[in-house]
């Protein structure tokens, strides 16, 4: 009997309260008599009875706790310790909070993205700042300035090389081609157009690719890095706070979407704690690339919402 006792103390404290409440509920209404036989009988007292159903509900409870924690575990080890209670989401927009910015996520193209004169647009182009990047209607600076700047986009083009050597020069000449030379200003610099031809929304060109003979058109997550912190240096010059871009870096780059989208997201969460002075940006919109309604994201749900609690901000702060 002593060992029965002494096993079960090592057990659960909800195991232990189970097996007392059994107790408490089942002796008063049970007599043992001299011969070791047993009769039951309405229970006295009912003090007994009303504490046994009290360390029952107490067993549960605890059983209830104790299954929910381990469910959390499980849930946590399966999100990689990732709290996705920190990510919102509603109607295809996924977003989260960094240091009182917020970040948003949306899927589709950024020419089909309603402009707006207090939000930045952000575009990748190469080292070179020049027509290459516009002329391509496959990429997302192409497809932007063609949409808003139809019939006028060699001005824009002109536009773009001024500001850049005014902003950004001298520069250095490099091989870009077997065939062809010209003046790069580096990876990850930033010109800010605040009004570009007369139009009232702003748009930010952040070099991301550099292009080489031999070597091609490609992209580095430093770029990323570096052309953040760029981008919000300018932005604080102007005092601009809301900015929308593509995913940065993928495209013809050649990161791949999901790396280049998650490099980016944590370029954004460093320059929006740790940005220039007293200015920080206040709402900053990712447009993942979308084909067309039937056709899925560039970056699937489940990398957005990872993506997205990994930089966010803990519950509460």
């Amino acid at each position: 009997m002593l060992e029965v006792v002494k096993d079960t103390l090592k057990q659960p404290y909800w195991v232990i309260a189970l097996a007392l409440g059994v107790v408490l509920v089942v002796l008063p209404s049970v007599t043992i008599n001299e011969d070791h036989s047993w009769s039951t009988h309405s229970p006295t007292p009912m003090i007994l009875v009303w504490i046994g159903i009290g360390l029952l509900i107490l067993s549960a409870v605890a059983f209830w706790a104790m299954l929910r924690a381990q469910h959390a575990t499980a849930r946590a080890g399966a999100d990689g310790g990732l709290d996705l209670a920190r990510v919102k989401a509603s109607k295809g927009v996924h977003w989260t909070t960094v240091g009182r910015c917020e970040i948003r996520v949306v899927s589709g193209r950024i020419e089909e993205q309603a402009d707006d004169e207090g939000t930045v647009v952000v575009l990748p182009c190469n080292e070179y700042f020049d027509d290459r990047c516009v002329e391509d209607t496959k990429s997302a600076l192409g497809a932007y300035v063609n949409n808003r700047f139809e019939g006028r986009v060699s001005s824009f083009i002109d536009l773009m090389k001024e500001e850049s050597q005014r902003r950004l020069g001298p520069g250095t000449v490099f091989q870009k081609t077997d065939d062809e030379s010209a003046e790069s200003f580096g990876a990850g610099r930033c010109v800010l157009l605040a009004r570009p031809l007369g139009r009232s929304a702003p748009i930010a060109l952040v070099s991301t690719t550099t292009q080489r003979a031999g070597v091609g058109l490609t992209a580095r997550i430093a770029y990323l890095l570096d052309g953040m912190s760029k981008l919000v240096a300018r932005l604080a010059d102007e005092r601009f706070r809301r900015i929308m871009m593509p995913v940065l870096g993928a495209g013809h780059g050649d990161i791949a979407q999901p790396l280049a989208f998650v490099a980016l997201l944590l370029a954004i969460a460093d320059s929006v704690r740790y940005g220039e002075g007293g200015h920080r940006l206040k709402k900053v919109t990712i447009v993942v690339f979308k084909a067309n309604e039937h056709s899925p994201a560039e970056v699937g749900e489940v990398v957005v919402q990872r993506a997205l609690a990994l930089v966010g901000d803990p519950l509460g702060t």
